[in-house]
C-alpha cells in the first residue's frame, strides 16, 4: 500500500467545534503509516454495503479530479458538512475523521472513515506538595485500535467508482436514519451481504415454521447450502438453491419459499464480497441442545451420516448420534 495523502480532523462535539487540520499528516513517519495501513486493511476485509458512485453524486464530485481544491481543502468541506450532522444528535458519538487516498496494486483509492473515540486509563504524574503521586486519568480521546473496524467510513475505488460502506443507524428526530449515506453522503448503497443472509435465515425460519419443519435441521440444511454455493459458484448465492435443499421433495414449502424470498427483496442471485470469510465462517455447523450442551461440527462430518445422526424419536424427542469415534480428546483450556 502507498499512501499519497493522508489527513486528520477532529469532530469535538463536547466543546461544540470541528478541529480542522491546516495540513496532511506526516506519511513518512512510520507508525502512523502502520497505523493507516492497518485500520485500511482491516475495513476492506469486514462486512460492507457495496455500491458504485454515479458522476452526480455529492461524494464523487467532491473527491473528483475536475474539483480544483487540494485534498485539505476537500476534506475539511467533507468534515464541516459531517460536523454540521452530528453536532445535534446526542446519539451519534464524537470522533476524529481520517481521509486517506492511496494506491494497491494499480488502482487508487480513496477512504473516508470516521472513528469514533474509546476512553481508556492512563497514567499521569502529579505532585501533592513535594511528594511526587502517580495518578490514574481517563482519558477519553483514544482512537480505536488498528486491528478493530471502523463504525462508519466509506473506501471508494477511484478508478471504478465502486464503493464500500459501513455505517449505523441512529436516532434523529424520533427516527432512526442511515444519516452517514443519506444525509452525509447522499448516496444509495446496496445491501451488505451481512443483511442479505440475515433475510435468507429469516425466510427460511419463517417458512420452516409454517410447514413444521424443525427449525434446527431447515437452518443447518440452510447453512450446508449456501456454504456449498460460496464454493461451487465462486462468492456467489443462488436464492433458488436454498429453497431447493432445505424443502427438498415439498414443492408447496419451495413455492412460499420463493414468495417470501421477494417479500425480503432478496434477488435471484446474490454476490457476496469477501467470500472467503464467510467460507471460514460456515464451514462448521454449530447447535446448542435444550440441555445446555454446545456442538461445533465440521461441514464434512455433519453431512456424512456414518458420523453424525439426528434421530426422530416416538416420544417428540430427538437423539443425536456421533459415530466411529476414534479417539476423544479434551479440550482442557488452562
Amino acid at each position: 500500500m502507498i499512501i499519497k495523502h493522508a489527513i486528520l480532523h477532529i469532530l469535538d462535539k463536547d466543546a461544540g467545534n470541528l478541529i480542522a487540520s491546516q495540513n496532511e499528516m506526516d506519511i513518512s513517519n512510520i507508525q502512523v503509516h502502520e497505523y493507516l495501513e492497518g485500520i485500511l486493511v482491516k475495513f476492506e476485509n469486514g462486512d460492507y454495503k457495496p455500491g458504485q458512485l454515479q458522476d452526480s453524486d455529492y461524494i464523487a464530485q467532491m473527491i473528483s479530479d475536475d474539483n480544483p481544491a487540494s485534498f485539505v481543502e476537500k476534506t475539511t468541506t467533507l468534515a464541516d458538512k459531517l460536523f454540521s450532522i452530528i453536532a445535534p444528535s446526542e446519539q451519534i458519538p464524537a470522533g476524529d475523521i481520517v481521509c486517506v487516498e492511496y494506491s494497491a496494486g494499480t488502482e487508487d483509492f480513496f477512504a473516508l472513515l470516521k472513528l469514533n473515540l474509546v476512553p481508556h486509563y492512563t497514567h499521569t504524574i502529579d505532585y501533592e506538595g513535594d511528594d511526587l503521586v502517580n495518578k490514574l486519568v481517563l482519558n477519553k480521546a483514544i482512537l480505536p485500535d488498528p486491528t478493530q473496524t471502523a463504525q462508519e467510513g466509506i473506501l471508494i475505488n477511484l478508478m471504478t467508482g465502486a464503493f464500500q460502506l459501513v455505517e449505523k443507524q441512529y436516532l434523529i428526530d424520533g427516527h432512526r436514519v442511515n444519516y452517514f449515506s443519506q444525509q452525509f453522503l447522499e448516496i444509495n448503497p446496496e445491501t451488505s451481504a451481512k443483511d442479505n443472509l440475515k433475510s435468507i435465515k429469516n425466510t427460511v425460519k419463517h417458512v420452516a415454521e409454517k410447514f413444521d419443519v424443525p427449525e434446527h435441521e431447515a437452518l443447518s440444511s440452510a447453512q450446508s447450502a449456501i456454504f456449498k454455493n460460496l464454493q461451487d459458484n465462486e462468492g456467489s448465492i443462488n436464492i433458488s438453491d436454498i429453497g431447493d435443499a432445505v424443502f427438498e421433495g415439498n414443492m408447496t414449502a419451495k413455492t412460499a419459499y420463493q414468495e417470501v424470498a421477494k417479500e425480503q427483496n432478496l434477488e435471484d442471485s446474490i454476490e457476496i464480497p469477501n467470500a472467503a470469510k464467510y467460507e471460514k465462517k460456515y464451514q462448521t455447523q454449530r447447535f446448542k441442545l435444550d440441555s445446555g450442551i454446545e456442538i461445533t461440527i465440521p461441514m464434512d462430518v455433519y453431512q456424512d451420516k456414518n458420523k453424525v445422526e439426528f434421530v426422530n424419536n416416538p416420544d417428540g424427542t430427538q437423539t443425536l448420534l456421533l459415530k466411529d469415534i476414534g479417539a476423544i480428546m479434551n479440550k482442557f483450556n488452562s
